[in-house]
């Protein structure tokens, strides 16, 4: 094993959801794929314009051997100010930059950067940015060592005992010695940024997703570290992406699975990963040192990671709570603390009162009453005293229902620091085709730094001797294997020992539940002419006094002409104290293979029995299922390709203390690529799945058949004149009844105001709105969390069109040249699943539609030339967005018509008409408010003069006219604008200044009002900015900006300053 082939990486944030290999860099439809990273929210976003404009015309060529020398260097640096007289002062900093080259004749460099003080991830669900920023380097000496720095990705799969994944910022240094004799070195130290979690679950029956992924202390709500999953179904590794297996939210801890994975109820998913964990500061120290000899290796491995009890980060823990913690030992149901503190009136916070017994609290908004800001804790269904409360509130409230009644606690969870440490020594010794070896670990586990309670729980140990051996006779191969393993009842696991499906196949709840674990495994592996072999695997476990399992495996295979077959069979018998369980597991399959695919026949089962000793009534977790099937594969050369598969199972449940049949069903699958040309791509996924019940148990409120498959057409003609592509998919699964609020942040860093319409002093969701002006964006829109899901049908379409008439008519007509004509489509829909198998149509309207995102643009293009002025173009745009939150829907439309046309006298002056027509209509299920229908023209004349090179002047004016269809608002604006910019080399000005005369009759302080003032006042307004743009040298760059407004009151006022290095 050479050091290089070492686990730690360089960081880049992409989408994970992205399949960025199955998008051509000139597809339509890459447009829509590649998403933003939007800073803020993205929930109903729109984009206020950026204040900080870089005009890339003044920006020289960078000269890299000025700054860093010969090394290659890419990237930037920024630093900002901004303040105002209506606003607090802000820093906005960031940084990306990428270093590598040669330092040396022996060093070489590659290093990443990456810093942003961004208030918000991006989706708006979390409230920290530090998982985009990324510090690395590493140093490659002389080819024998590596020296890395910064955000660390440390992987162990090799040591049995002590496997683990961890995140780190630190140093890693890795280097080898010795020629024949080889000594290998890898330590690393540094601050852990993650916890590691492993879940295990059952899938749902046609359910997709999303799945909620929860924290090692029960945490509900967690943030993933990007990239550090592992997804199993069956025991089988998954691949993330859109057109692989799953996605996943690492900002909501959500994994959803594609139409290319259907997961049944049979299929057991397992899922590990690390999630943020900044309750402590957490220290890492991890070592490897092995030495390899020609027959015999060795090696020593460490890790430790310790907690900083006296170092909390994200905690305030009061002596009371050390206290509580001291008295819990190692036991968390003890680690709780009540959670209402005393604090002063805040309108951006929910507060609440004691009762006038004292015994629970109640929401208040009363500034003379002595208020509390109260945590709650989620304990389960009726395992609580409060529930959340329906109200318009910015934020949850919550009320008591009394004990036991409800689903939550007025406690907060103290997370205890822990110490976990794990030493290794491995050894193994080749013999002639074989091996023989043994690992012994050592390990120490403190669940609580604060008490000394329960401190002879904290050391284990486990070891291991194995060793195999082939013989070889004729055409005969035969291996013997054997392991023997113990586990001692305290040693601490840092990741599994075993395979994935481990406690699966032995029936056990998990792998390791503390107790003392024996395990002997013998196989023996025999093949004949690489063409046959069986296997025969027997595995005793003892867990000590309260289990014992013996489970035998056998596995078999062989090729007898153009036949292949396979198969399986296993039996498990164990004796516990709660229940003896008998698990018995099969398959066969034989393949025929002919000169254009092949066909394939078999079948498989499961039978598992759990009995209860005490009373011998059957555990309701027992199952059994039997399933045959056919299937065909077509392989026509590299154009044509099918998989159809037929398939019955049967599925028994426990009825009356036995297992009978609960359901039957009736499968068909086909993944075809039909057409693969160079110009014509055509693929299809479908999956049905019909249940025939037995019984009138099963929940017969919704159709539980269900469908998932997609289609993908790529199509190319007329010399790619025209181009259109298509992908459309259907499937099923569940959505989350999401709540959201409203947080503030600091000044200019938001994209939210608050107005106290009602005049309340009480934050209410449809008092905010996305601010004009940057001054009023104080606030962030994100989802708290939801622990409710509802069953639902989903649909996606996507087309893009592309039509260049000179191409397809193979025309150098100039003017047919001057065409372009776009059309693009993307409909997203989720519907509450009821008596409908699935929804095909897409833009489908009823009153079960949960989510609805669709939207179309058609555009068509006319582009002048150096003979002829003439210019213009058509566009259409229809969004249509339904978003269920917040224990309600809300909807929001809008239709747009541009038509703009232009005309160039000649290269230094040119006229623009732009017109546009927009009807935009609200609907919301729970504010009256929010309901409106407004229909809006504008018009605006626009001419341009450019005097010289350097000077460029723009004037225009604009008619506005909103009116409200249903109410009596209108607005009727007039605006006249002028700009004048003057650019040279280095440096370039530009300013602007707006008169605005808005008409208007009706409530300005309302919604809607707001709405169509565009935050200005009725009345004459003024709006004016001036930016400056000065390259001091090759790579430096400074940025100034001014705006103000006024609007007949109060002059607003906001300046802002950047520097940009650029290298």
């Amino acid at each position: 094993m050479g050091i290089f082939s070492a686990h730690a990486q360089i960081f880049s944030w992409k989408n994970p959801n992205i399949p960025q290999d199955s998008i051509k860099k000139d597809s339509i439809l890459a447009a829509r794929f590649e998403q933003d990273l939007f800073a803020k929210d993205t929930l109903d976003f729109v984009r206020t314009n950026n204040k900080i404009i870089v005009d890339e015309a003044v920006l020289v060529k960078n000269d890299k051997k000025r700054f860093l020398g010969e090394l290659n260097s890419k990237g930037s640096i920024i630093r900002g100010i901004t303040f105002g007289n209506n606003q607090g002062q802000s820093v906005q900093s960031s940084m990306d930059l990428q270093i590598s080259g040669r330092l040396s004749k022996d060093v070489t460099i590659l290093a990443s950067i990456s810093d942003h003080n961004l208030p918000i991830q991006a989706d708006g669900y979390t409230q920290t940015l530090e998982e985009f920023d990324k510090i690395y380097m590493q140093l490659n000496i002389k080819d024998k060592s590596i020296l890395r720095a910064g955000h660390l990705d440390l992987v162990e799969s090799k040591n049995y005992f002590a496997k683990f994944q961890r995140r780190s910022m630190g140093l890693e240094f890795q280097t080898e010695f010795g020629k024949d004799n080889k000594t290998f070195v890898d330590v690393s130290m540094g601050v852990a940024r993650s916890e590691f979690h492993r879940v295990r679950f059952q899938g749902v029956e046609g359910n997709q997703g999303p799945y909620r992924l929860t924290g090692k202390n029960g945490e509900q709500f967690i943030t993933l570290i990007s990239g550090s999953e592992q997804v199993f179904i069956d025991g089988i590794l998954m691949k993330r992406g859109e057109n692989q297996d799953y996605i996943i939210n690492y900002n909501t801890g959500e994994v959803t699975f594609t139409s290319f994975r259907p997961i049944f109820q049979q299929n057991f998913i397992t899922i590990s990963y690390n999630y943020t964990n900044r309750n402590y500061s957490r220290y890492l120290f991890t070592g490897k040192l092995e030495h390899q000899r020609e027959k015999f290796k060795v090696g020593l491995n460490w890790f430790m990671e310790n907690d900083n009890k006296n170092a909390p980060l994200s905690l305030n823990l009061s002596k009371e709570d050390e206290q509580i913690l001291a008295e819990a030992g190692n036991d968390p149901n003890l680690m709780y603390a009540p959670s209402g503190v005393v604090t002063a009136y805040d309108v951006n916070k929910i507060l609440y009162r004691l009762n006038p017994a004292g015994n629970f609290y109640e929401f208040s908004t009363d500034q003379n009453e002595t208020l509390y800001q109260v945590s709650f804790t989620y304990f389960g269904i009726n395992q609580g005293d409060y529930k959340i409360t329906q109200t318009t509130n910015n934020g949850r409230v919550f009320e008591y229902v009394g004990n036991n009644m409800g689903d939550y606690k007025a406690v907060r969870k103290l997370p205890s620091p822990q110490k976990s440490q794990v030493y290794s020594v491995n050894s193994e010794y080749l013999l002639k085709e074989g091996k023989i070896g043994a690992d012994f670990s050592l390990s120490n586990y403190d669940l609580n730094l604060f008490s000394s309670k329960d401190a002879a729980q904290n050391i284990g140990y486990a070891w291991r001797v194995f060793g195999n051996k082939t013989f070889t006779k004729s055409r005969w191969k035969g291996t013997p294997s054997f392991e023997y393993q113990y586990i001692d009842k305290q040693f601490h696991i840092l990741d599994r020992i075993n395979d994935v499906e481990f406690s699966r196949d032995f029936n056990l709840v998990q792998e390791f539940s503390q107790r003392t674990q024996n395990r002997f495994t013998f196989s023996f592996l025999n093949k004949w002419n690489n063409k046959s072999n069986l296997n025969y695997r027997i595995n005793y476990l003892d867990e000590q006094d309260t289990y014992k399992g013996i489970k035998n495996d056998l596995d078999f295979g062989w090729i007898t002409g153009k036949f292949f077959t396979k198969g399986n069979l296993s039996y498990l018998n164990t004796d516990a104290t709660l229940q003896d369980t008998k698990f018995i597991r099969g398959g066969v399959s034989t393949e025929f293979t002919g000169k254009k695919g092949s066909w394939a026949l078999g079948g498989s089962m499961e039978h598992n029995e759990k009995k209860y000793n005490d009373t011998q009534l059957m555990d309701v977790t027992s199952f059994s299922w039997k399933e045959i099937f056919v299937q065909k594969k077509i392989g026509d050369s590299t154009r044509t390709k099918l998989l159809a598969k037929v398939y019955m199972r049967d599925n028994d449940s426990v009825r009356n203390n036995r297992l009978e049949n609960m359901n039957n069903i009736l499968g068909i699958m086909a993944e075809s690529q039909i057409i693969k040309t160079d110009k014509t791509t055509l693929n299809a996924l479908i999956h049905y799945r019909k249940f025939f019940y037995q019984n009138n148990e099963a929940d017969m409120t919704r159709n539980n058949d269900f469908v998932v498959g997609n289609i993908l057409y790529n199509q190319q003609l007329f010399r790619n004149g025209m181009r259109l592509q298509a992908f459309y998919e259907l499937g099923n699964g569940q959505e989350a009844q999401r709540e959201f609020q409203y947080l503030k942040v600091t000044d200019g860093q938001g994209v939210y105001k608050w107005t106290d319409y009602n005049g309340d002093g009480i934050q209410q969701l449809d008092e905010f709105e996305i601010a004009e002006y940057s001054d009023l964006a104080q606030y962030i829109r994100i989802y708290t969390n939801s622990v409710r899901y509802i069953p639902s049908n989903k649909n996606k379409i996507q087309l893009a069109l592309f039509v260049n008439p000179a191409i397809i008519f193979n025309s150098e007509n100039g003017f047919l040249k001057r065409w372009n004509f776009n059309v693009s489509l993307n409909s997203q829909n989720s519907f509450y699943k009821k008596d409908k198998v699935l929804v095909l149509n897409p833009f489908e309207k009823n009153s079960d539609q949960i989510l609805k995102n669709q939207n179309i643009l058609a555009s068509v293009q006319f582009n002048p030339t150096e003979k002829s002025g003439w210019n213009g173009n058509y566009r259409f745009i229809s969004n249509d967005n339904l978003i269920n939150a917040n224990f309600s829907n809300e909807e929001r439309q809008q239709t747009s018509h541009f038509i703009n046309v232009g005309y160039w006298f000649n290269k230094e002056f040119r006229v623009d008409w732009e017109n546009s027509v927009h009807e935009l209509k609200n609907s919301s299920q729970l504010f009256a408010t929010r309901d409106y229908l407004l229909h809006n023209i504008e018009t605006k004349p626009k001419a341009t003069y450019k005097f010289t090179d350097a000077i460029q002047t723009e004037l225009s004016s604009a008619y506005r006219q909103k009116k409200r269809m249903d109410g009596e608002e209108l607005l009727k604006a007039f605006d006249i604008t002028g700009t004048i910019q003057w650019e040279r080399r280095k440096t370039s000005i530009r300013g602007n200044f707006s008169f605005i005369n808005n008409n208007f009759t009706g409530n300005n302080f309302s919604i809607v009002g707001n709405q169509m003032l565009d935050g200005l006042k009725p009345g004459k307004n003024q709006v004016w900015s001036v930016f400056i743009q000065q390259a001091i040298n090759s790579f430096l760059q400074l940025n100034l900006n001014y705006e103000g407004r006024n609007s007949g009151d109060r002059t607003i006022h906001i300046g802002s300053m950047q520097v940009k290095a650029s290298f």
